[in-house]
């Protein structure tokens, strides 16, 4: 086993790792083509032109895509992990700037941001655990 592969695919830390991986991948295609499809209707709800909001759509279907095809590679690179993990970092990072800076998008559409980065800050918080053996 190198530091960057692992082939475990028990229980195990590093075998749940892709798991993870895998489900952040899908929250993220599922996420970003409701955003895509959805846009001219969401950009009332969150206050924000919907071409924004099918841009940020449209980045992350192959964001997820990407990280789902990292969870099923054999031997599993962890730099995936990595990526995915500071990626889901600077999401609550940038939506904590959002919901706290007055005028930036609706009341509701800062509560719909809020509860999604609860979800992407729990991937974050799995995938670090795993990455650092706890």
């Amino acid at each position: 086993m190198t530091a960057t592969t692992s082939h475990a695919n028990g229980a195990g830390t590093l075998g749940r790792l892709p798991r993870i991986i895998g489900a952040n991948g899908l929250f993220c295609i599922i996420s970003g083509t409701a955003l895509g499809a959805g846009a001219i209707i969401l950009d009332d709800w969150f206050d924000l032109p919907a071409l924004v909001i099918a841009v940020v759509g449209a980045a992350l279907i192959p964001y997820g895509l990407m990280l789902r095809g990292a969870a099923k590679a054999d031997p599993f690179d962890r730099r995936w992990a990595w990526l995915a993990t500071i990626g889901d970092m600077a999401w609550v990072v940038g939506a904590i700037i959002l919901i706290t800076v007055p005028n930036t998008m609706s009341t509701g559409g800062k509560w719909t941001l809020a509860i999604v980065s609860l979800a992407v800050l729990d991937f974050a918080i799995l995938q670090l655990r795993d990455l650092l053996g706890r």
